[in-house]
């Protein structure tokens, strides 16, 4: 287990194209990268930096070489669009980022199953199916 000092990571605030940390209101849930090469679920995106993480320091080329191996399956999962972005000459970014819906409909991602726990009988239930939740 590591500990990461998330207050100043700001992993949903960074982005690695850039290096620049920009505050995005909660609901805002897709990030769209500062190079205008696509858009991430944040939250993917943001775990995606966590695992990045050295000694509590992003570090830049690191995350890179990371994303190179993780963007292939982040695009063939959905989590990553390639949408075409437009940078304005303000240097604004515009792009048209994903309804969350749209990736809900979508249902189990490439390489996804079902839980891995399975319907059993409970004892003492004569007729139905419940889960059971195995120890961790």
């Amino acid at each position: 287990m590591i500990d990461l000092h998330t207050w100043s990571l700001k992993m949903s605030q960074y982005d690695h194209t850039t290096g620049v940390f920009t505050k995005k209101p909660l609901s805002q849930r897709w990030h769209v990268l500062g190079d205008g090469s696509g858009v991430v679920q944040r939250d993917v995106y943001s775990a995606f930096l966590a695992r990045c993480v050295i000694s509590n320091t992003h570090h830049p080329s690191h995350i890179e070489t990371m994303w190179a191996a993780q963007k292939p399956v982040l695009l063939q999962t959905g989590w990553l669009r390639s949408e075409p972005a437009k940078i304005e000459p303000s240097g604004k970014i515009t792009v048209a980022t994903p309804l969350e819906q749209v990736v809900c409909d979508r249902g189990f991602a490439i390489g996804h199953g079902l839980d891995a726990v399975a319907a059993t009988r409970e004892p003492g239930d004569p007729g139905g199916f419940a889960l059971r939740t195995p120890c961790l």
